[in-house]
């Protein structure tokens, strides 16, 4: 080996799998620009072209091209394959071949030989310009080299991202390693964040799904990426089996959580923003849900506010209910920046919104979901186009109303229930049917049906428990074979399906009886129940004992009979009635409960009996605390660190009128603090009394 080679071999080993990258994702990627920035930092004399050409065996025909190479690979296996394998060199420049594949030079960009042999300084037709063809064989093998001690090593020198396919084989190892630089891996951390991939991919998101969602957020938009990235996503197949989506995968499946960001040592965590649209349409709030290991930070618009966030219910920060959103940030992106923390909103003319199972708000969502509602928030630029997308649904009308924003409008009750007209809307395309667009799954999955009760048992397999009639819908992974068809397996029957898999095949079409069912492919099933209903009563051999009761349950116990008031477990008699009670975050500066009549209560926390406070811990006891609403109180107005809020504790309909006096300034005080905040009849009204209580203070 070389002094030259040697150098750059000791040069790549510390730059693509030194100690920074143990545990994380590295790609061998070297271009003219990174050739030139290595040699010059490291003083390297020799190009790398020049250094592996000076290796290459040209005199002895009995052995290989890249035998001095081979050589020194076999001694490191032998040598217990310590540190980097001694192909790097060779390896790097194979890359730097790939990257300079582009139609120019009378070369198609498809030619990756022509470049590789143009490094070399030769011209095909010639002997060893073939030579050099033929001979990539031996390259390929010291790709799989490199690929295999990585997976040995576990990470130590970093996780392989060494791909290639069946078409390419040989030179889609390069290849793989020429379409992610370094800026690219910056932003693709980014894209795993904001499309809400968790680190490692634990839900094992498909390539085929990460390659629809990449397209998804690169739609219109510069996020950045280099053109060779894009150019190579422009033309990927739909099936993902390319390089840029396998390539992908190996990068998702391997991302930590944080952003590549070697210069701060990868230590920021990425969340992205969501977009909630609260009280039934008439607010937008930022929502970031929370990320694993941080309970509390601070983050800051650049050069603007900072803001406190604090893990809260539901699994989501608290902290930026006063950073209200605009049509400039959901149209132009936002960015909030921490030491430990990055929240950032991708920018979006059209966002579609699901229903948040913890927080009951519509909440900006990655994908659609068939059967299940949706709400659409849409830039007055694209109304029209999905104006006439979810009305070629089909099904329910969609009801359309203003948004909080101006130039925005709302879109609610959107919905696929027509499996034929979904697909016609999707084959039909255009610039915003992506948010339409269903998860592409590798598994077979339920949605939807007349759900009678969740599953109870803990690691039972049971997806839940549904009337007869109204088993799920099943949704089928996208299908491998060549005609398109999916084998289904129901009950052990096996039946090839012709199926989109972006429609729900309804299971409630096939006449099922009552009990257990399973459902799926081969690789992935799930189990279900179906029951003509629930019965009520009580089960065999219980009640037979009970406390007569007349009005008093009697202290003993006796047989009880079928006629008579038994106590067999609990009996309330209608004169008791519980006391009315409104949940009040635990974090809240004041609170207090308002009645028509000028009537303030404060709110205030009991404190745990002694037997709760010994035996559970602090936190044990939850974000909110149960106040107690006396007789003829109407509202509940609170005060958080960001603003005052306000609460109806009964039907609006039956609110009564205002009637406080003229002195009762510490109620005006309490409406006027929380005016904005609602903007129903009722209350207006009470901000209206309040303002006349206020104005006679003032005079």
């Amino acid at each position: 080996m070389r002094a030259g080679y040697k150098h750059w071999h000791e040069v790549l080993s510390a730059e693509f799998f030194g100690e920074g990258h143990a545990g994380r994702s590295t790609v061998l990627y070297v271009d003219d620009e990174v050739e030139r920035d290595l040699a010059r930092d490291h003083g390297i004399g020799t190009p790398l072209a020049q250094a592996v050409a000076d290796e290459l065996n040209w005199g002895d025909a009995e052995r290989p091209l890249f035998w001095r190479v081979q050589r020194e690979c076999e001694m490191w296996a032998q040598r217990g394959s310590k540190g980097a394998p001694p192909s790097l060199p060779v390896l790097a420049l194979s890359v730097l071949a790939a990257t300079r594949m582009a139609s120019s030079d009378g070369m198609l960009k498809t030619n990756f030989y022509g470049r590789w042999i143009q490094l070399f300084g030769e011209r095909p037709p010639s002997w060893r310009a073939n030579k050099l063809e033929h001979d990539f064989q031996d390259v390929a093998a010291m790709w799989e080299e490199l690929d295999t001690w990585l997976e040995q090593t576990c990470g130590l020198y970093g996780a392989s991202t060494v791909s290639t396919d069946d078409f390419y084989w040989k030179i889609g190892y390069p290849i793989s390693q020429a379409l992610v630089r370094g800026s690219d891996r910056q932003v693709l951390t980014r894209f795993f964040a904001a499309t809400r991939l968790r680190p490692h991919n634990p839900n094992e998101v498909s390539d085929r799904e990460l390659l629809r969602r990449l397209r998804v957020w690169t739609t219109g938009r510069d996020r950045g990426l280099s053109p060779r990235l894009m150019e190579e996503l422009a033309s990927a197949a739909d099936t993902g089996e390319t390089l840029i989506a396998g390539l992908v995968k190996r990068l998702a499946d391997d991302w930590d959580g944080t952003l590549h960001e070697p210069e701060r040592e990868h230590r920021r965590r990425a969340v992205g923003l969501r977009l909630m649209v609260a009280d039934r349409g008439r607010r937008l709030e930022w929502l970031a849900e929370a990320n694993d290991g941080i309970d509390e930070s601070r983050v800051a618009v650049p050069g603007g506010r900072t803001f406190t966030l604090r893990k809260e219910y539901g699994d989501v920060y608290g902290g930026l209910e006063s950073l209200h959103p605009s049509a400039q940030q959901l149209a132009h992106g936002m960015r909030l920046e921490g030491d430990d923390l990055v929240l950032e909103w991708v920018p979006q003319d059209v966002v579609l919104l699901q229903m948040h199972r913890h927080l009951g708000e519509w909440v900006s969502t990655e994908y659609f979901e068939p059967g299940e509602q949706h709400w659409i928030l849409a830039a007055d630029s694209a109304v029209g186009e999905v104006r006439s997308m979810v009305n070629a649904l089909g099904g329910r009308t969609v009801r359309e109303t203003a948004s909080p924003l101006v130039g925005w409008k709302l879109f609610k009750g959107v919905r696929a229930v027509n499996g034929g007209a979904f697909a016609r809307t999707l084959d039909r395309g255009g610039e915003h049917t992506h948010v339409l667009q269903p998860q592409i799954r590798h598994r077979a999955a339920l949605s939807g049906g007349l759900r009678i009760a969740s599953e109870y048992r803990a690691g039972a397999g049971v997806a839940g428990h549904f009337l007869r009639g109204g088993a799920p819908d099943l949704l089928l992974p996208a299908s491998d074979s060549p005609d398109g068809r999916v084998e289904v397996v129901l009950d052990g029957r096996t039946e090839k399906l012709r199926a989109d898999p972006r429609v729900p095949f309804p299971l409630c079409l096939i006449p099922l009886e009552e009990g257990q069912h399973r459902v799926g492919t081969a690789h992935s099933s799930q189990m279900f129940t179906l029951h003509d209903g629930l019965h009520e009563g009580l089960p065999p051999g219980t009640g037979a004992l009970g406390y007569p009761c007349g009005g008093t349950a009697r202290p003993e116990l006796s047989e009880a009979e079928d006629s008579g008031a038994f106590v067999r477990g609990a009996d309330a008699p209608d004169s008791i009635r519980l006391p009315r009670t409104a949940l009040v975050r635990s974090s809240v500066l004041e609170a207090v409960l308002l009645d028509p009549y000028g009537g303030v209560h404060e709110a205030r926390q009991r404190p745990a009996p002694a037997w709760m406070a010994s035996r559970l811990p602090q936190d044990a006891l939850g974000p909110c605390l149960e106040a107690e609403v006396p007789e003829g109180f109407v509202w509940l107005v609170y005060r958080t660190p960001a603003r005052w809020s306000v609460k109806a504790l009964v039907a609006a309909a039956d609110i009564p009128p205002p009637a406080p006096s003229g002195g009762d300034y510490g109620w005006a005080y309490a409406v006027l603090s929380a005016a904005p905040r609602s903007h129903i009849p009722a209350w207006l009204d009470y901000v209206a009394a309040a303002e006349t209580i206020s104005r006679r203070r003032g005079a």
